[in-house]
């Protein structure tokens, strides 16, 4: 599986990074006890129950940029094949390399975890939406000022007859948020103006349009492409 291959490069690539044995932590904190957790098993045998609670505090209150990018391959990899947990949502993960200095990182980390990103978007394009959900990793790209046009494009020329699933979703449950007055702020937070002026854009786009009205969908999936339609109708001026 290709993603599982963008996968193993974060792990060989981040492998110089040793597990902590002991983690600055807040007062509020045990860092002792997330330790002994934290190196209970081997990384890659780490489960979304042990890891969350120490990737949702990492960097802020729990340890440092080191730290976090020794677990960081379990933590993409979890997101990717276990998305029940908050601290493994991929926006998280990408607010919490921005805070851990992303912009920074060597090349090859920069690189294999931006291929991660990109290859996480286009696996769940061609996903029914009941099983994956791409906007998470379609944020992070944002959150990391990775390559949002061309993820966007990707999404757009995907044969994949998920794929216009996965935009009428996306209509139903972003669109409005995202457009006009609408927006409250609230939807690819930390992803900066920029980048949500272009995903307005490619909502909005001729294309769009166009991909929608000649979608065909299963009967079971027609009232997701209607509402779909319904919702770019009202929010085109």
């Amino acid at each position: 599986m290709q993603l599982q291959h963008l996968i193993d490069d974060c792990y060989e690539v981040f492998a110089s990074y040793p597990p902590p044995r002991v983690l600055d932590a807040s007062p509020a904190r045990d860092p002792v006890a997330i330790v002994k957790t934290l190196t209970s098993v081997p990384l890659r045998e780490l489960t979304g129950e042990q890891l969350d609670p120490y990737a949702g505090w990492a960097m802020t209150t729990v340890g440092d940029a080191a730290d976090y990018k020794h677990f960081l391959p379990r933590i993409l990899e979890l997101a990717v094949f276990d998305r029940r947990w908050h601290g493994l949502d991929p926006p998280i993960i990408a607010g919490k390399m921005n805070y851990g200095g992303w912009q920074t990182w060597p090349p090859e980390e920069q690189t294999v975890v931006g291929a991660l990103f990109a290859g996480a978007c286009r696996h769940g394009f061609e996903q029914h939406p009941d099983e994956f959900d791409p906007c998470g990793w379609l944020c992070g790209i944002a959150i990391i000022g990775g390559n949002l046009d061309a993820a966007l494009e990707a999404w757009l020329s995907s044969a994949s007859p998920n794929a216009v699933l996965q935009l009428v979703d996306f209509f139903r449950n972003n669109a409005e948020q995202l457009i006009g007055d609408r927006s409250d702020g609230n939807f690819c937070g930390g992803a900066g103006d920029a980048a949500i002026a272009s995903m307005r854009r490619w909502l909005l786009s001729e294309k769009m349009l166009d991909l929608l009205l000649a979608a065909k969908v299963r009967v079971e999936d027609q009232w997701r492409l209607d509402h779909a339609l319904l919702v770019l109708n009202a929010v085109t001026p």
